[in-house]
């Protein structure tokens, strides 16, 4: 299943942007048993899976080439061109959506040609400054950005459809032709000469194309100077920045529910492995909602069902189910507003005194609620935790410090670095002492734990505080910062902001550095214990908590090689 994550803003806290795919996570019925093995279909192939994705490239079906990048990303991570390939299929991914998206398309109609000439100034001025790594930030390499990116957007029948007129395929395909041999090579030194070429470009494009929406030429340069950058920035259109707009989708994904609409009404449509709503509930995939809050779905429009979740019944969203099973009676699921951030904590073996515990994502509350959920273990006789983060795609990076905090009394948890003095060479340390906890400690990890769980994974191995288990980490060490642009924004008479229509940028503004002094990003944490198959991660996560417990203890064991795998 694939689903969309949504975007944390605010601040120092890390988003992650990417489309991933839910696989693996948790193998948890109930909080206190792990699910028997089934039987499973037989899954692609890693030759398989890349002719899949580069016939899908060849094809131009974007969606379908980076699903099949991302099962690849997790099956073979020993290939170096995996990654530039799913980031490279992510940003085609990230255009076309755009391109479909009605606000993005209400925001290029009305903005004007010097408006997005304006924007485009603010970006070449702002992002260079503030972007990670200024060397690759410059003007001249934004700007080549920005041609790649309209280039790849007249290759796209919606973009074409949406902002030209009647330009036919030949007139197109020679106006791309000139933008890969001349406009992308134009020598662009400051923000002002690429402000100067973007006008030609801008004219020769209304002279040769004929732009319905000319002002859609520009934001494209403007997004693929932004996107070009890495796989975590992206420009935001003034709807996808303003925090206080009320999405008419309704969303319940935080608590692991992806839900769908269709002819049929409200269903699910699925659930993510290892959620809340996956340890806590019978919701399945396929199954109907009836009612929303005490409220009938039977007729309802899809927003009538987002206007139903906005009223929950006292912290909770209850929800009226028709299971996919039709001898099973409907039942009312309740699903906390507030969904706690570590969860499915239990007692797995009670002879060896072994427990267990799941980090789902990391908030403000997730260092107490760690500390609740080890307390609670060892008030029950466990002498040893599992603490799975599989599937935990990050959150608040500050979090994420204190979390470690409550496992390490002494010593570096990350070292951040950028162009910021705020970041530059900034060292992140424990001073926890006696308050941090002594319990042994086995971590669950695969290649969808991310970002601010992976500074927990990277503390825990280089202080030797854990048993890592699983697969190598999806390596996203970097730190976003949601830029507001204001070049088209109103301003109140006494110069405060009235109306944010410029939009913003996702900018990374700082990697991540392990204890080690490994760099986070685009590498991961790589396990002390390669395990590839999630019901045996469990297994040997387990096995490694007895071990742990045996008179001498023992300590992590060296990093093992990752072993290709056979096709």
């Amino acid at each position: 299943m694939i689903a969309w994550v949504k975007l944390r803003q605010g601040g120092m806290g890390i988003a992650f942007p990417l489309l991933l795919l839910v696989f693996g996570g948790s193998n948890f019925t109930s909080a206190a048993e792990p699910t028997e093995p089934t039987t499973k279909t037989a899954k692609p192939s890693v030759i398989q899976l890349r002719a899949t994705a580069e016939a899908a490239e060849k094809s131009g079906d974007w969606d379908t080439a980076f699903t099949a990048y991302c099962h690849l990303f997790v099956a073979d991570r020993g290939s170096p061109d995996i990654r530039e390939k799913l980031n490279s299929a992510l940003r085609r991914v990230q255009q076309l959506r755009r391109h479909r998206d009605l606000h993005f398309q209400e925001f290029a109609s009305t903005v004007t040609v010097a408006d997005a000439m304006k924007l485009y100034g603010e970006v070449l001025t702002k992002v260079p400054v503030l972007y990670v790594d200024r060397e690759r930030a410059t003007p001249q390499i934004l700007w080549q950005h920005g041609i790649e990116e309209l280039s790849r957007a007249l290759g796209d029948p919606a973009f074409r459809q949406a902002f030209l007129n009647e330009a036919t395929l030949d007139k197109v395909e020679g106006f791309r032709n000139a933008l890969r041999m001349s406009w992308a090579k134009q020598p662009i030194s400051n923000a002002s000469e690429a402000r100067l070429q973007l006008r030609k470009l801008a004219t020769a494009a209304q002279e040769s194309l004929d732009m319905r929406v000319p002002s859609a030429l520009i934001l494209e340069v403007v997004c693929g100077s932004c996107s070009g950058l890495d796989e975590y920035t992206v420009f935001l259109n003034p709807s996808q920045l303003n925090l206080k707009t009320m999405s008419s989708v309704p969303d319940l994904s935080a608590q692991g529910v992806y839900l769908g609409f269709d002819e049929g009404g409200l269903f699910i449509s699925g659930i993510a492995p290892g959620s809340w709503v996956a340890l806590h509930t019978p919701l399945r995939k396929g199954d109907r909602i009836a009612g929303v809050n005490g409220r009938s779905m039977e007729m309802a429009t899809l927003a009538g069902a987002a206007e139903a979740l906005r009223y929950p019944s006292d912290g909770f969203q209850e929800l009226e189910i028709v299971p996919t099973n039709a001898d099973s009676l409907p039942v009312v699921a309740r699903l906390p507003v507030e969904v706690p951030t570590v969860f499915g904590t239990a007692v797995v073996n009670s002879k060896s005194g072994v427990g267990y515990t799941r980090i789902g994502s990391i908030a403000g509350s997730t260092p107490r609620e760690l500390d609740e959920a080890i307390h609670w273990l060892k008030s029950r006789g466990s002498r040893v935790v599992v603490i799975d983060v599989r599937g935990n795609l990050g959150g608040s990076f500050l979090a994420g410090v204190d979390t470690a905090k409550r496992l390490i009394p002494a010593g570096l948890i990350v070292t951040t670095q950028g162009q910021l003095s705020q970041v530059n060479n900034q060292p992140f340390s424990s001073d926890s002492g006696m308050s941090a906890h002594e319990i042994p400690v086995v971590l669950l990890v695969d290649a969808e734990t991310a970002s601010a769980a992976e500074v927990l994974a990277a503390a825990l191995k280089d202080h030797d505080r854990a048993v890592l288990v699983g697969m190598p980490t999806f390596g996203k060490g970097a730190i976003q910062y949601p830029l507001r642009l204001d070049s088209l924004d109103e301003k109140n008479s006494d110069g405060q902001l009235k109306n944010n229509k410029s939009g913003g940028v996702r900018l990374t503004i700082a990697r991540l550095i392990s204890p080690s002094g490994e760099l986070i990003n685009g590498v991961g944490i790589t396990p002390h214990i390669i395990e590839a198959d999630p019901v045996r991660q469990l297994e040997a996560a387990l096995e490694q908590a007895v071990l742990l417990l045996q008179p001498n203890g023992i300590s992590p064991m060296p990093a093992m090689p990752i072993l290709p795998m056979i096709p």
